[in-house]
């Protein structure tokens, strides 16, 4: 194996035992060469002894989205092409070192178990791992004894799920290292220049983009300005269930993708969000006894629950829809029209004017609606009009079927009912 002369920052990886940290995160703009460094440690670690690594990302629908072609690249620069086997969705060592990748998004807690075994996991562009990802494979990788987890990320939003729990708080099992093009001795000259040239014309873009600052909202989020107004008039708070007003839910409803649910109370014009729930390869057996534990909890009284037109779709094993099942759960649900994206988008649009939000109980629904964004076209350097089908649709495609019904309706004021405490305000983080 030729040389390896290991950057100050990346050390901590390399005496992860005598660390006593189980988590490493390495964030920061482009240019920092954290992918390089991480993935040489692996390689490098993986020829010492042997160990099951597992690369991982939200979302990996072929090899090629994987890190599998930059470890094969690092491979051949550090002269271990006659130590790994390169497989087409694997790479082994002599040892028994073994590389595998996967998504993250579509398992479940039982699906994850595969994951078991893995002494070193590594998370790529962590910056768009959910929350619900994070909740089912830690646990799973952390069976095995002295293990570690490696997060490499770009932020985008502080309220990113690895960005608000691993790097803004503080913990005694994490290293934290952010790392910018300005402390990579190896990055390109030509990158080094177009980072200075954005410094000098555009600095908020730059410090975002080879600084790691994340952005409030997402680069083409669809609900920009929405929430920018909301932001402005302190809207995301503490929000107080009322007991004298009903409950709405509207729900997102997936097969192989996340069902997500949102509950609303509804006071004149005054639209509250007080709660969200998403899940995955649940059946609604799960998401009814939900909603019973809610009404239990926190006494829910529900009147309506709005759901896509496709709960009406029958089981092609069974002959029974959704909509029969859930209706057997208890659960008698509002089938909404056949309508596109764009009627969603319109119906959130006009109905985020009215809504406050509970800062606590939605603030993984507030990140799906803040990262809602349209995909972007590169050869024309434009966003499309399409909306990117990811993690965060399923909360926005629930809020948009919530917003196309509580739109049309026309409530009473209840005298009984206050307004949310305008005074108090819980800020996201």
């Amino acid at each position: 194996m030729k040389e390896k002369r290991v950057p100050h920052k990346f050390k901590p990886l390399y005496t992860h035992l005598t660390n006593n940290k189980l988590f490493y995160v390495y964030h920061g703009g482009r240019g920092g060469g954290k992918s390089w460094e991480i993935a040489d440690y692996l390689l490098v670690e993986g020829a010492s002894k042997k160990h099951r690594i597992l690369c991982c990302r939200e979302i990996q629908k072929s090899i090629k989205q994987s890190v599998h072609q930059l470890l094969s690249d690092r491979i051949e620069a550090l002269g271990l092409g006659a130590f790994y086997q390169v497989l087409d969705t694997e790479i082994r060592g002599l040892n028994g070192t073994e590389f595998f990748f996967s998504g993250l998004q579509n398992h479940t807690v039982d699906s994850i178990k595969s994951f078991e075994g893995a002494t070193i996991t590594w998370i790529e562009e962590a910056q768009t791992v959910s929350s619900y990802s994070l909740q089912i494979l830690i646990p799973t990788v952390v069976r095995t004894a002295n293990c570690m987890i490696i997060m490499s990320m770009n932020p985008k939003l502080p309220s990113d799920a690895v960005y608000a729990d691993y790097v803004v708080v503080d913990r005694d099992d994490t290293v934290v290292v952010q790392i910018n093009y300005d402390e990579n001795k190896n990055c390109p000259p030509e990158l080094v220049a177009l980072a200075e040239q954005m410094k000098a014309q555009d600095y908020d873009n730059y410090e975002h983009i080879y600084l790691g600052k994340p952005k409030e909202i997402a680069d083409g989020a669809i609900y920009k300005n929405e929430f920018e107004q909301i932001k402005r008039e302190n809207r995301i708070c503490k929000i107080a269930h009322d007991s004298n007003l009903q409950v709405y839910t509207s729900w997102d409803l997936g097969i192989l993708d996340p069902t997500a649910i949102w509950f609303f109370q509804v006071y004149g014009k005054e639209i509250r969000v007080i709660d969200y729930y998403e899940a995955n390869n649940e059946p609604l057996a799960h998401y009814a006894r939900i909603l019973d534990e809610r009404k239990q909890q926190f006494g829910y009284n529900y009147s309506k629950h709005f759901a896509p037109h496709d709960i009406a779709a029958r089981d092609l094993s069974s002959g029974v829809s959704r909509e029969q099942t859930m209706a057997k759960l208890g659960y008698r649900m509002e089938k909404g029209a056949k309508l596109g994206p764009e009627d969603r988008i319109e119906a959130t649009r006009q109905m985020l004017k009215n809504c406050w939000f509970d800062a606590e109980k939605c603030k993984y629904g507030i990140r799906a609606l803040q990262n809602y964004r349209r995909e972007f076209n590169d050869k024309l350097e434009q966003f499309k009009a399409t909306p990117v089908h990811d993690w965060a649709s399923h909360g926005s495609d629930a809020f948009g079927e919530g917003a196309l019904n509580i739109n049309k309706m026309q409530m009473p004021t209840s005298k009984n009912s206050p307004p949310p405490p305008r005074a108090t305000r819980t800020t996201l983080s």
